[in-house]
């Protein structure tokens, strides 16, 4: 059994090794004051950092990223709720099928729905908008959503609405009082999945986003095909995974997200 236990945690070791190596090299060297990348860091110093933050390209990329996530996310959060509502509450004819459709983006790949979008968008006029970029991300966000609040409104019991209906309660106070409290983990945990998938995209970004919104993963995916790696991305980048493993961390521990999962 000692055996046997060793053994685990020996690859248990191995596998975050493995996960989590590419981010300590990125994290580290993002300290080295080198113009270029260098592992492991000679000196170590915040320079890139402050000329992260003296960057107006990479603030304008950042604050275009920030924007669209937070519309897409909004959007993602209204329509994914309430299709995941009717999925978890009701029986309907077809309600498999729409189960199937609102889910087929996190199956399919992501070229694929960027390239129709570029079509669609195109007839319409709506390529390189703000409005074609935050319903693009909205796309592709809106299956986590339904996926996750679907999970969550099923473990809500439907007799406690139920009770509130029947003491002459009316919908919208039903849902302000029952519901959407009782759903506010699920709600923070689907926010936070939509934010980070919205900030993160570059497939459906680089396809549809114009000249004028270009969101920090084009920007750096740009900057690494024509000038290579870039101490300041380096950064930004290492400031990034820090913020996402800080919402992580407590997102897990505050609301459980992974059970929404």
């Amino acid at each position: 059994m000692k055996i046997a236990r060793a053994l685990q945690l020996v690859w248990t070791a191995l596998a975050y090794l493995l996960l989590l190596a590419p981010i300590l090299v990125l994290i580290l060297a993002s300290f080295d004051e080198a113009k270029f990348f260098r592992f492991p860091p000679q000196t170590l110093s915040l320079h890139w950092y402050e000329a992260a933050a003296a960057s107006g390209e990479y603030r304008s990329a950042l604050s275009a990223s920030a924007i669209i996530a937070l519309c897409a996310g909004t959007i993602s959060i209204l329509v994914g709720s309430l299709a995941a509502y009717a999925l978890a509450r009701f029986t309907f004819p077809g309600k498999r099928l729409v189960e199937a459709v609102l889910l087929a983006p996190l199956v399919l790949p992501l070229i694929v729905w960027a390239i129709a979008l570029l079509q669609i968008y195109a007839a319409l006029g709506m390529s390189g908008t703000l409005a074609g970029l935050v319903l693009a991300h909205a796309v592709i966000t809106v299956p986590y959503t339904v996926r996750i609040m679907v999970s969550t409104f099923e473990r809500i019991d439907p007799n406690l609405e139920a009770a509130a209906a029947s003491l002459g309660a009316p919908p919208l106070a039903v849902a302000r009082r029952i519901t959407i409290p009782l759903a506010m983990p699920g709600l923070a945990t689907s926010a936070a999945f939509s934010l980070l998938i919205s900030f993160n995209d570059v497939i459906v970004s680089s396809l549809i986003a114009g000249a004028r919104w270009i969101t920090f993963p084009v920007r750096l995916f740009a900057q690494l095909r024509s000038e290579g790696v870039d101490p300041i991305t380096l950064a930004i980048g290492a400031t990034i995974i820090a913020v996402i493993l800080l919402a992580a961390i407590v997102g897990e521990y505050a609301l459980k997200w992974s059970r929404h999962l």
